[in-house]
């Protein structure tokens, strides 16, 4: 039940821009950690710790793991691929700090591990990039971004965001309320407070910066938690009428490991005529008028795994798979949504409604694997809806993390010094 994403979308930080592109860009930067492949041709972008793509890419400083990213590139003619990495604020701007303030090592440097695809029908590269290596080092806690380029860094092919955070600063005291306490069919309450015995803090109000995420990704029309009680050492964030973040629901599942039978969420599979693999899923139903169903999801996340193959990244195949909604048509837009899309309300993953069947539909090639994902609906407006199609329900599984942020009047950049995890199972 682990993950990074979900409810990235806040139609306020949008209100001020003119191109749905524009938009999209816009709410990767501000709410999430931030993914945004910016060509069509990089696809099944993952960041994780170490060697499970499960997990959430972020780490403390000096440990002992590394920040691993992997991703494809399916533009086999493109010429060598460079990246950098620049330390961001806490809301994910570019802080403009000097180079050696937070790594040693080179500025710009080449993607070397990378390998072409085997026996695929659609070629690809699959590169791999971990973080710190031989050429890089970062020295300072706080959030980053590694930027992919080919040859102008302006213009990044990918660009990544992942955190480091310093342990044995503060404590994080945290618990979330399920809807038998809060009394509400579709929130969820969170309370928490923060010791900080470590820090010379002087005003908590301007030194402290915290931030709440929901499986990763902050959620909408939610404002930033305040504190309710500053005490010796202690800060706490416990308002009745604050802290709350609606639940959602469990993500959809599909299973596209085998290419010889329907799986999991998928209703046939087949080659066409040059051999290229297509994977029909069921058609999905509007669930925001069903009952809440609990089942074991991946908070948005996919693993990629092709059965009967000795390396999964490379001879996994691209299928082009067919995506189905039965709904009447909107006054706006739908999207496929997940870490498949790169948390990103992608223009490759914007549905077409089908006037004769009724529904929504999008064919789009996604590499075999055990996927998550949702339907998003956006209005004409540019404004997100998260309850339209998939519904709201306080008793949906989630994790909510507490990141808090320190910065003085004499600091140069917001330091990460202290994260912490729990899931509304354990409470």
């Amino acid at each position: 039940m682990r993950g990074f994403y979900y409810y990235l979308l806040f139609p306020a930080y949008c209100l001020s821009l003119r191109a749905k592109r524009s938009n999209l860009v816009v709410y990767s930067l501000l709410l999430t950690v931030f993914c945004y492949a910016q060509d069509p041709d990089i696809r099944s972008v993952q960041c994780f710790v170490g060697n499970n793509e499960l997990t959430d890419p972020v780490m403390e400083l000096g440990g002992n793991e590394k920040i691993t990213l992997w991703f494809d590139d399916l533009n086999e003619k493109r010429g060598s691929l460079k990246y950098i990495i620049v330390h961001c604020d806490a809301n994910w701007n570019e802080d403009r700090l000097y180079l050696a303030d937070y790594m040693d090592g080179f500025e710009e440097n080449y993607l070397r591990d990378y390998a072409l695809s085997f026996q695929t029908k659609i070629n690809y590269l699959h590169y791999s990039l971990q973080i710190p290596n031989e050429d890089v080092h970062l020295k300072a806690s706080g959030n980053y971004l590694i930027k992919i380029f080919e040859t102008d860094r302006s213009k990044p092919v990918l660009v990544q965001g992942f955190s480091l955070y310093e342990r044995g600063k503060v404590n994080i005291n945290l618990r979330t309320k399920g809807p038998m306490i809060t009394g509400q069919d579709c929130l969820q309450q969170l309370e928490f407070s923060v010791q900080h015995p470590a820090l010379p803090v002087r005003d908590a109000t301007m030194e402290l910066k915290v931030r709440v995420t929901q499986n990763g990704l902050q959620v909408p029309g939610v404002e930033l938690p305040q504190p309710s009680f500053i005490d010796r050492g202690v800060v706490s964030y416990i308002l009745a009428d604050k802290n709350w973040y609606p639940g959602g629901n469990e993500y959809r599942v599909f299973d596209t490991r085998s290419l010889d039978f329907g799986a999991q969420g998928v209703q046939m599979v087949r080659r066409d005529n040059q051999g290229y693999p297509y994977a029909v899923l069921n058609v999905d139903a509007p669930r925001e008028e069903q009952r809440y169903s609990f089942y074991n999801d991946l908070n948005g996340k996919f693993r990629i795994e092709a059965y009967r193959m000795r390396n999964r990244q490379t001879e996994a195949e691209y299928v082009i798979t067919a995506f189905t909604l039965a709904e009447e048509e909107l006054n706006g837009d739908v999207y496929v949504f997940g870490e498949l899309s790169g948390w990103n309300l992608h223009p490759n993953f914007k549905m077409t409604y089908n006037l004769e069947r009724g529904a929504y539909e999008l064919n789009v090639p996604l590499k075999q694997g055990y996927y998550n994902y949702r339907y998003l609906f956006v209005d004409k407006y540019g404004n997100i809806d998260p309850k339209a199609i998939e519904g709201c329900f306080a008793e949906t599984e989630n994790y909510y993390t507490v990141w808090v942020y320190y910065r003085t009047v004499y600091d140069r950049y917001d330091r990460l010094v202290g994260i912490h995890t729990v899931g509304t199972l354990l409470n």
